[in-house]
């Protein structure tokens, strides 16, 4: 529901206020970023205590801009579309958090707090089932569209710039694929992403692992935490979403009301269980708490004869991507890590853990340009090739390279060359060769420009204030996520009738958060909108909604709080009147 309108009146006089302490830049054609300009007065004034129409934290409002800068234990929405899917088959009455033996067989005890009789979420393993029982029914296309780090709060300021409107529960309304219908086929709902653990000890050569006593458990409270993603529990702690990153403040606040803290996830476990229905400690790629390499549904599919692939705006072997079919006992362990996505013999193999996959069929994504220093050698173990790229050694690229007699034709960035262009002539080259398709693109950054709120690709301050700057050379040689799915599905439906899955990540979504950014946040969300209206296009004009799945989720929330979503609504008009959107 919309503000009423003196909020209104608020948001101009709210704008007009940063106006002064911050001038709004201005554009080419006349109009000003007000958000750019919320977003650098936030930044140069976070240690103040002051009215906003936003902060990031569990301080409240009227008080310092952030007070956390990582995940937390927030439900995450999920959107499902295609006649195949069943999202009630794992949430409402059949919630695994309803069932306290179910809850201890998943966490591998019972974590406080944690059963909840009318819970109506799902847990994010849960996402695994829900897909391969649609391709069991039929499905023949699967699509996953990941938006590293989303939550509803985030949706929803997305959702108000976008459209102008505001909603205070549900699905919502304004972004593509909160209006999507898919013929009456479209179901909404929300998991819980924690992890079994937070800590873990890892040995990176021999590839093994073990959980300290020190770690902290996994779990949902409800009763703090909120039943949904948009009410709030009875209890009020607000530093207890901040799991292992609480401050002594927030631990007295979890403790005042007879509760205990629970670990929120990371990107590499949430993916992940998403992908293997196996929940397990942070930062492992696929393997458990007791060390077992557990298998992914894209290992399933492709024993059947599924094409898969990834594509993301961060490095390609990042861990959201790099879940889907990878294995290793640690996430920054980049260059074994593509070996097991590209098909070539890794650490995993020389320490006997498992046999040598055939890889993936699409693997596009960012890295060019990155470094292995010395400093990061032991994240990456004995077997890092220092100095080389960060992400994937010279001599593996040759070995992957078809004009080399590898199996992939490789597009990466290179001077002067337009990156939408060269990957989707590799892609049209691969689909006639019946070759895989390597992309492999980046900026003076491991990600993709910030394509901005307003589209213009020139980021505000993040909360170390510090604002990325591209030239016209960084967007011309890189694809956008939007290119680079067009291109994934060009390489993948060359068969025509050949089942594939596809997993599509807006992985700038969470640097932005990170970065307290939501300049770029909503940016790297309308980005994703980009690569979904792709996917959408591909259906209609290919395919159809019994035959397709499309499920558009994240992997954890972050800590922003929307104060006044009035002001973020006028800071919208501007991109409103010239997109035309909202109306």
């Amino acid at each position: 529901m919309s503000r009423p309108a003196t909020l209104a009146l608020t948001a101009v006089l709210a704008i007009g206020l940063v106006a002064c302490t911050h001038a709004p830049a201005q554009r080419p054609d006349g109009a000003t970023d007000s958000l750019k300009a919320m977003q650098n007065d936030y930044v140069d004034t976070k240690t103040d205590k002051k009215s906003r129409a936003y902060h990031f934290g569990s301080q409240g409002k009227d008080d310092v801009f952030s007070n956390h800068t990582s995940h937390t234990n927030r439900l995450v929405p999920v959107y499902t579309f295609g006649k195949k899917v069943d999202l009630g088959a794992v949430t409402g009455p059949n919630s695994v958090y309803r069932d306290p033996a179910k809850i201890k067989k998943l966490y591998g005890e019972l974590p406080a707090n944690t059963v909840h009789p009318e819970a109506e979420y799902a847990d994010q393993s849960d996402l695994y089932r829900v897909q391969k029982e649609a391709v069991e029914r039929g499905a023949k296309y699967v699509f996953t569209v990941w938006f590293d780090g989303l939550d509803w709060d985030t949706t929803r300021a997305a959702a108000i710039y976008k459209s102008g409107k505001d909603y205070t529960k549900g699905k919502g309304a304004g972004l593509v694929f909160q209006d999507e219908t898919a013929d009456g086929t479209a179901q909404f709902g929300y998991v819980v992403t924690s992890p079994t653990h937070d800590k873990n000890t890892v040995d990176l050569d021999s590839q093994t692992v073990s959980i300290p006593a020190t770690s902290l458990l996994g779990g949902y409270d409800a009763a703090i935490a909120g039943p949904n993603p948009w009410t709030e529990g009875t209890l009020k702690a607000p530093g207890y979403l901040k799991g292992q990153s609480a401050n002594d403040d927030d631990k007295k606040g979890i403790t005042a009301v007879g509760r205990v803290a629970h670990a929120y996830t990371d990107s590499s476990q949430s993916a992940g269980e998403y992908v293997s229905g196996v929940k397990a400690y942070n930062n492992g790629v696929n393997v458990t708490d007791d060390g077992r390499f557990v298998p992914t549904l894209f290992h399933e599919l492709q024993e059947k004869g599924w094409k898969i692939g990834t594509v993301t705006s961060v490095p390609f072997d990042h861990v959201s991507p790099a879940v889907m079919y990878a294995h290793n006992v640690h996430r920054d362990d980049y260059q074994d890590i593509a070996r097991e996505m590209l098909g070539l013999t890794s650490i995993t193999q020389e320490a006997g853990k498992e046999p040598r996959h055939p890889g993936l069929d699409v693997v596009i994504g960012c890295g060019f340009g990155q470094t292995l220093r010395e400093a990061a050698r032991s994240s990456q173990g004995a077997n890092a090739v220092v100095g080389d790229n960060k992400y994937i050694t010279t001599k593996d690229l040759e070995a992957i390279d078809a004009k080399r007699g590898g199996k992939y034709v490789v597009a990466q960035t290179r001077s002067g060359q337009n990156g939408a262009s060269a990957i989707q002539s590799a892609a049209e080259e691969a689909a006639k060769q019946d070759k895989r398709l390597f992309g492999f693109f980046g900026t003076k950054t491991d990600h993709l420009p910030y394509r901005t709120a307003d589209g213009r690709f020139d980021p505000a301050k993040n909360i170390k204030g510090v604002a990325e700057k591209y030239d016209p050379t960084d967007l011309r040689e890189n694809p956008t996520l939007a290119d680079m799915t067009r291109a994934a599905l060009t390489t993948l439906s060359a068969q025509k009738g050949r089942p594939f899955a596809l997993f599509i990540e807006a992985g700038d979504v969470d640097f932005a958060l990170h970065d307290n950014n939501l300049d770029n946040a909503i940016g790297a969300i309308f980005s994703g909108e980009a690569a979904i209206q792709v996917v959408l296009d591909w259906i209609k004009t290919n395919s159809n909604w019994d035959e397709s799945v499309l499920i558009v989720t994240a992997d954890h929330g972050h800590y922003l709080v929307i104060d006044d979503p009035s002001v973020i609504a006028e800071a919208g008009r501007a991109y409103r009147e010239r997109n035309g959107a909202g109306k």
